[in-house]
């Protein structure tokens, strides 16, 4: 990208236009805290530019929602053909990580629209939105707003349908007290396709992309198994925590430190109370290889001069968790990279 000179026009390729299609019957039974709940896309459904989890979640009664509670809805996503597992993703992660590229206003409006956001929490009932992240999703990328092209996703494959498998946290994520819940959300759930209409020639065209459909995005690996429980004492103690990532999988271009502060005064922790949004940064990480230290970051002001010379600027209610950068384009990665296979 050359930033000295305006971006050039061109004429769309393929002309297009997006419609609504809206299915409830197919996630009917879909409740809290359902595991691998399997939904088969229609075989009418051909190409689509997103898909949306619909959830008209019910009052709760004498207490208030949490002010995003949309972000932990759905704990993972899974695709799988045939049977196999081809693609996965972490819902909550990912959507974190793109509110933190939001300005201000965005994330008031994109809150609002998808998350059930609301600027005084309260118990009243609400709709979420939430997006299923489907490899060409733009709520995958760090680039803030941005109506540009992110691809499409063809949905036919054959004789194997595609199956997604969404598991659900349960009810107590989304409310600030967890003695006072949702009722159920069975019967309350629809999926909503963002269908792509085209010339008949184009839908088959897009709509079968077996062997040469391929997009190159970011994935996360988690390094621990789940929250690990860090002391006031260990922390005083300027205590150093290995992580050791023996067979590292594709390329790594940051590593993120997702801590959080836990209840004071409880002995045990539950994830629902670790909010996503109030991260604690380290004081030092450190890379090693080969008994060798190949990048540190010894100290706080580091890592915030880290975080700001890769374009981690983020709005009040999502602070940055600390994180060591290995790529220019780690603060905004606005492209997918496409290929053949």
């Amino acid at each position: 990208m050359d930033r000295l000179v305006p971006p050039a026009f061109s004429r769309i390729r393929t002309t297009f236009v997006t419609t609504w299609r809206e299915d409830a019957a197919t996630v009917a039974n879909l409740d809290w805290d359902s595991k691998n709940f399997s939904i088969y896309l229609p075989e009418s459904l051909r190409v689509v530019r997103a898909i949306f989890l619909k959830i008209e979640c019910p009052l709760i009664a004498s207490t208030a929602f949490k002010p995003y509670p949309g972000l932990q809805v759905i704990k993972s996503l899974r695709i799988l053909s045939a049977g196999q597992e081809v693609y996965t993703a972490d819902n909550e992660r990912f959507l974190v990580d793109y509110c933190q590229s939001l300005s201000e206003e965005q994330l008031n409006r994109f809150a609002k629209a998808y998350l059930g956001h609301q600027d005084t929490p309260d118990g009243t009932a609400r709709t979420f939105i939430i997006p299923l992240l489907l490899p060409n999703s733009q709520y995958m990328q760090r680039n803030g707003h941005d109506t540009r092209g992110y691809g499409v996703f063809p949905c036919y494959l054959g004789a194997n349908r595609l199956e997604i498998q969404l598991t659900l946290n349960s009810a107590k994520y989304v409310s600030a007290d967890d003695a006072n819940d949702p009722a159920s959300i069975a019967g309350k759930c629809s999926l909503m396709y963002h269908q792509v209409e085209m010339t008949p020639d184009n839908v088959l065209r897009y709509s079968d992309l077996r062997g040469n459909y391929s997009i190159v995005n970011r994935r996360f690996t988690e390094l621990t198994n789940g929250y690990q429980t860090y002391t006031a004492v260990q922390a005083a103690a300027g205590t150093v925590v290995r992580w050791t990532s023996s067979q590292p999988q594709g390329v790594v271009s940051e590593i993120q430190i997702v801590a959080v502060a836990g209840e004071s005064g409880g002995s045990t922790i539950e994830d629902d109370k670790l909010s996503a949004y109030t991260f604690v940064k380290p004081d030092l990480i450190r890379v090693v290889a080969d008994s060798v230290t190949q990048r540190e970051l010894d100290g706080a002001h580091k890592i915030d001069i880290e975080l700001w010379s890769n374009g981690f600027a983020s709005p009040a209610d999502f602070p940055q968790c600390g994180r060591m950068c290995f790529a220019s384009h780690c603060g905004e990665s606005s492209h997918s990279y496409t290929g053949t296979t």
